[in-house]
């Protein structure tokens, strides 16, 4: 019997044989993908690749971007240490990401600049990396730390647990939310820094512990910390820890004092070995994480 081919014939056999050669081909792929997705799992020194390459990327993004607050390896600075297993704002890495790309508003930590999702994965690789890593031995004894802290009656400023006048920062949770280092500077140089995002309730616009001093129109004169001001009106709270609210007219000067700070320096009064006692009673605060 004679087989007549049409051109559509010819067109519908050749279509059907390009059809099956690529489903041959995507079934290739197939397996190769499953191959590679199997030993991406099975295989630690794969995964174990893609996490060093990711610390090592996040280690430099945090040189950039991290380590004028948080201290290089994450020893802490302005910022909080980050070289703890534990992070208190940051307990899972979806909360370390958040923080990292919208910051934690009011309270010291900006959003960084607009970051890619890879950059944002290597900066938690490197920053979980930090708490696997052994911390520095602390130097001095908290617990001496903690005798000078009540010798130099630094409780009559700052509270710790409830107990303490309001005059300077609370101290509570301060090993938490600063490091060593600047700890230390706070103590030989307090002018160096006014304290920054520790109060729980944030005054938009407004430096915390800024020292400010009035002269009324009758002579008389108030320097103390501002607590708060409006166009109208300004509140301090004088060493002594009296309030004062002052309405601006009544006023002669107002002066604000932003490089100086009411808290004495301890240089010159304290050795080194008990500046260290100090910081380490001070960075015990708040629990090791």
């Amino acid at each position: 019997m004679l087989r007549i081919v049409t051109p559509s014939t010819r067109f519908a056999l050749r279509l059907r044989r390009r059809l099956q050669r690529d489903s041959r081909t995507l079934a290739s792929r197939a397996e190769a993908l499953g191959f590679v997705v199997l030993l991406a799992i099975g295989l630690p020194g794969v995964s174990s690749a893609q996490s060093a390459a990711d610390v090592q990327a996040g280690k430099v993004l945090f040189g950039h971007l991290c380590v004028t607050c948080h201290g290089f390896d994450g020893a802490g600075g302005a910022g909080p240490p980050l070289n703890k297993a534990k992070l208190v704002n940051a307990p899972d890495d979806a909360a370390l990401r958040a923080i990292i790309a919208d910051g934690i508003p009011n309270r010291g930590m900006p959003r960084l600049r607009r970051t890619l999702d890879a950059e944002q994965r290597a900066l938690v690789a490197y920053v979980r990396s930090l708490g696997r890593t052994a911390r520095p031995p602390t130097r001095g004894n908290a617990q001496k730390g903690s005798e000078l802290y009540a010798k130099h009656n630094c409780a009559a400023c700052h509270i710790v647990k409830g107990q303490g006048g309001t005059l300077g920062p609370e101290l509570t949770d301060i090993g938490v939310q600063r490091g060593p280092q600047y700890l230390r500077q706070a103590l030989v140089e307090p002018a160096a820094a006014l304290p920054n995002s520790t109060l729980r309730v944030q005054g938009p616009g407004y430096s915390e512990f800024l020292p400010v001093r009035v002269v009324m129109k009758d002579g008389s004169e108030v320097r103390g910390i501002r607590v708060n001001e409006d166009l109208f009106t300004i509140q301090l709270r004088d060493q002594s820890g009296k309030f004062h609210s002052i309405r601006k007219t009544n006023a002669e000067v107002i002066r604000k004092e932003p490089n100086t700070s009411l808290m004495p320096s301890f240089a010159g009064r304290m050795s080194d070995a008990e500046l260290d006692d100090l910081v380490a009673y001070l960075s015990s605060l708040g629990g090791v994480q």
